[in-house]
């Protein structure tokens, strides 16, 4: 039984609590001082970066791009379609290369980034990506 005026009952609802945002920022500050390569940190923390990032949030309604659903603007995740890794530095803000991916969709194309080499890569278009990931999160 589920008590009057909350959601869930007492064995459930810490499974349905929003995450601990202390914990968060601590694991991407984290990530941001050991495992991301420095220029990609000086680049992500950008006023430029910021900026489009947010622009093109907004041009895509918050909506993930492969499965058209809304994510909240805490989690959506602004991604480079060909990864910026693989691109030269003048075309890291173009944003016909930037689209908005769920935290699990994006999840799923970076393990398929993984195992595609750096010519691959640069060849897969929005198209592609659409196809594929619409296959892996059926």
């Amino acid at each position: 039984m589920i008590p009057m005026g909350q959601r869930y009952c007492s064995e459930h609802v810490t499974q349905h609590q929003k995450p601990n945002h202390a914990v968060s920022s601590a694991r991407n500050r984290e990530y941001n001082m050991y495992y991301r390569d420095q220029t990609a940190n000086q680049f992500y923390h950008s006023k430029e970066w910021k900026k489009i990032r947010q622009f093109v949030a907004a041009r895509d309604y918050y909506l993930d791009a492969v499965t058209g659903l809304p994510v909240s603007n805490d989690k959506i995740i602004v991604d480079h379609i060909v990864p910026r890794r693989v691109l030269s530095v003048d075309k890291w803000l173009d944003m016909d290369n930037l689209w908005c991916l769920s935290p699990t969709t994006h999840n799923t194309k970076t393990k398929i980034e993984q195992s595609l080499n750096q010519n691959q890569l640069k060849h897969c278009n929005k198209r592609w990506w659409i196809k594929v990931l619409s296959e892996r999160t059926k």
